[in-house]
């Protein structure tokens, strides 16, 4: 799901914290669990979390996506421009 898909639904999602628009989280993505094992085999459980960037929209909107939309995005954008 690109940004531009995801953008219609953020215009009613944005936040607002005295009067300044925060930036809102815009991906379909979750963290990844697994274990992490020891020379013993001992397991601990372990999360991978997102790499999530801030990206601003052309009209302004700041939205935050992780880092394969947000370099997608912005390949899409310098299409555009073409």
């Amino acid at each position: 799901m690109t940004l531009l898909g995801v953008y219609d639904k953020l215009n009613n999602v944005e936040t607002q914290k005295g009067g300044i628009i925060m930036a809102s989280k815009a991906t379909s993505r979750k963290p990844m669990f697994g274990n992490r094992r020891s020379h013993a085999l001992n397991a601990t459980r372990h999360v991978q979390k997102l790499n999530l960037q801030n990206v601003t929209l052309e009209d302004g909107t700041k939205v935050k996506v992780s880092a394969r939309e947000a370099k997608r995005y912005k390949k899409d954008m310098k299409s555009v421009e073409e």
